[in-house]
Parts: C-alpha cells; sequence; structure tokens
C-alpha cells in the first residue's frame, strides 16, 4: 500500500503514525513545507518519499506532489493527516485522483456547523437548537427576547470568532465586527464538557473508545485565559456510549479517529456539540495509550495495513492533560512536581505555539488509578502563588 501523509512533521508526535505504518509495510510518502534536512531522521527513514511544497494551503503545489507520487511509485491508495485544517485538503486529494476515502460531498458535516445539527438529528442525538443566520433581524427573531445566545461561524475551528450574546446590545455590536461569512448561531448551553473519542477499523467498527471530562469549554479558556485541564473516564457513562457510536454510524466513520463533544447539562441530561473526524487534538492520542498501556499509533497504522483490527485493552487508568502558562508564577516548580509526583507523571513537553493560548505553554501527563488522587496532582499543577 501506498499512503501520502500530509504534514508528517507536525506535530512532532505524529511522526510515531508514519513510523508504524512503515513497521506494517506501508509505504508512506509525505508533502510537508520544510526541507528533507529539517525533518527528524527518524521520519525521514521511515518515509519511502517526501515533497516539499512553499504551503500546505497552496493547492496547486499539493496537487502536485500528489501527482508526482502517483505517476513515481504506482497509484496512491490513501491520503492521511490527522489535523483538522487539511481534513479538506485530503477529501479533494481523494476526489481528484480517486483515492478511497471521504470525498469533500461526504464531510459537509464536519466542515459546516449547520450540517452536524443535521447529522445530530439523523443519528437521534439530542443537540442545541441553532441556523445560519444572516441578519440581526433573523438572530432576534432566533432569540425571541431569551439570553444568551452563542454565535459562531458556520466553518470554522475552535474558539476564534465565537461568541456569547447575552444582550441586544452584544448582538449590535457583533454586527459591528462581524467577517463576510456566514455564522451560525445556536441556543446557549451550559454544563459540562465532556467528549467521546476513538478509533474505528476499515468496516467502521469501533476498535477503541474512550471518553474526556474537560475543565471548560475552549472558548471560556481562551476569553478568560485560564488553565486547561482534561482527563479520561475509566468507565464510560452508558448514555454517551449510545449516542457516540449512534453518531459514528450515522456519520460513517471508516478507518479513522473520531472526537464528538457533549455538554452534560445540569439535570445530567445530554447535548453534542460537535464531531470531527481526527483524534483530538494536544497530546490526547499519548494520554491513549498512557490509560491503557496500549499503542494506538500501531493500532491504527494496523488497520491501515489491511491487518486484523480488533484489540483487547482495558482503561487502567485516569490519564490527565494539564497546561500551564508562562505567565502565571506557579505554587511548585517543575522540579517540585516531579519530586513530589514522579511515579505519576508520565510525561510533560513544552506545547506548540499554535496552541499556547488553549493547552498552555507546557504540558503534563499524569496518571492514577484514582481519581481523587489524579485530581490532588492536578490541583498542585495548577496551584498558583
Amino acid at each position: 500500500m501506498n499512503l501520502l501523509y500530509l504534514s508528517p512533521h507536525y506535530p512532532a508526535h505524529y511522526s510515531q503514525f508514519v513510523e508504524s505504518l512503515a513497521r506494517h509495510g506501508v509505504k508512506v510518502f509525505g508533502i510537508s513545507d520544510v526541507p528533507d534536512e529539517a525533518l527528524d531522521p527518524r521520519l525521514r527513514n521511515a518515509m519511502s518519499g517526501h515533497y516539499k511544497v512553499d504551503r500546505l494551503e497552496n493547492y496547486d503545489q499539493v496537487k502536485q506532489g500528489c501527482g508526482f507520487f502517483n505517476d513515481h511509485i504506482g497509484r496512491v491508495d490513501r491520503v492521511e493527516s490527522h489535523l483538522e485544517p487539511w481534513i479538506e485538503l485530503e477529501a479533494v486529494l481523494r476526489e481528484e485522483f480517486d483515492i478511497t476515502g471521504p470525498k469533500p460531498a461526504e464531510l459537509q458535516f464536519i466542515k459546516r456547523k449547520s450540517k452536524m445539527k443535521d447529522l445530530f438529528t439523523r443519528a437521534q442525538v439530542p443537540c442545541a437548537r441553532g441556523e445560519v443566520v444572516k441578519s440581526i433581524e433573523q438572530c432576534r427573531k432566533f432569540i425571541n427576547g431569551k439570553f444568551p445566545a452563542f454565535i459562531k461561524p458556520d466553518i470554522g475551528v475552535g474558539a476564534a470568532d465565537t461568541y456569547t450574546i447575552r444582550s441586544d446590545d452584544d448582538l449590535q455590536k457583533f454586527f459591528n465586527i462581524k467577517q463576510g461569512y456566514d455564522y451560525f448561531i445556536e441556543d446557549f448551553v451550559e454544563g459540562e464538557l465532556i467528549s467521546f473519542d476513538g478509533l474505528t477499523d476499515q468496516k467502521g467498527n469501533i476498535v477503541f473508545y474512550t471518553s474526556h471530562k474537560f475543565s471548560n469549554d475552549i472558548h471560556k479558556v481562551v476569553v478568560q485565559d485560564e488553565n486547561v485541564w482534561y482527563y479520561n473516564y475509566r468507565e464510560i457513562a452508558p448514555d454517551l456510549e449510545k449516542y457516540g457510536r449512534q453518531i459514528v454510524k450515522t456519520a460513517g466513520v471508516r478507518e479513522k479517529f473520531f472526537h464528538i463533544e457533549f455538554f452534560r447539562k445540569p439535570d445530567k441530561s445530554l447535548m453534542a456539540l460537535e464531531i470531527n473526524m481526527r483524534p483530538p487534538g494536544g497530546l490526547t492520542t499519548h494520554m491513549f495509550n498512557f490509560s491503557s498501556d496500549i499503542d494506538v499509533y500501531d493500532w491504527w497504522a494496523a488497520i491501515m495495513a489491511g491487518k486484523e483490527s480488533k484489540r483487547d485493552y482495558t482503561r487502567r487508568y485516569h490519564c490527565a492533560f494539564v497546561g500551564r502558562k508562562h505567565n502565571r508564577a506557579y505554587r511548585y516548580s517543575h522540579d517540585q512536581l516531579y519530586i513530589k509526583w514522579n511515579h505519576k507523571i508520565a510525561h510533560s513537553q513544552p506545547m506548540n505555539p499554535i496552541e499556547y493560548t488553549v493547552m498552555g505553554h507546557w504540558g503534563y501527563l499524569a496518571r492514577s488509578a484514582d481519581l481523587n488522587e489524579l485530581m490532588e496532582i492536578i490541583k498542585d499543577i495548577t496551584w498558583e502563588a
């Protein structure tokens, strides 16, 4: 099999996907915006070829790179990146070169928030009321005097350009600064942010799944400049698993990771928020591994290589990501944390600059079978002086 991997060097730990593919006999050809000599030697050795472009946003250059490999090494069988910015690019390349996998028309529910609502409805999963809006009058009719409401781009990623509308004054301010593209308005939902995450095989069967609880949603983390933390549950709530499986089946997720966000409302009911056909961001794939003592990089590679996909695993630990920001003073230094919790801190590293506002500048992964102990570790890492 020949697999084209977009941005194989970023984030750095995703190079483990490429290395695992090579071990399973898959020939990996990378397209990136860095020269060969700037690639990590292990990554470079795992690839059968590499094509440099000026920018991955330049479709003509990426298309030329895909065509080059198609002409010189034989048919490209798959294209992958595991990154939100390139999911649509993957789909366009599949359509252009007749490559197996989701095409652009099949991914509208990933691209547009409005189409996500349609997907949740078809999956018979509760979700917030919402619609695409183009005028202030349309927004006022939707809100009908019942503030707050939430407005975000119909096509967008993360917390960028999102607004909590608490009054008509807020609404007028939004329309004074809004961009020219479509926005999506929805009912404001209060609750705990949780996720249903996992991996599917060639037939769409879920071969791994877990769930995470987040300290806050991304919008609030960015606006309030908070430290962020989240951890996985060892036991998955039955209603969450039911709704998650219904969404994965309706979406037709195959050979892919998935990340589905929900709100757990104060009355304990669930409301679907968003779906992404990629691994959760940050270091979450490492968390998959540390929580169950597995290797999801290898599991995914085996699926892509057409090998047996069934795996046994147990969620032995709660594993948490905890971020720190350089603009804060903390009670415990980095060294002091390791002295106190050395056997519980599984990993730590500087975060990527693009993630600073959400994930922080330095990230810790800690694990414990005891949730109370894990919360003590989280408290110590985020304890400000």
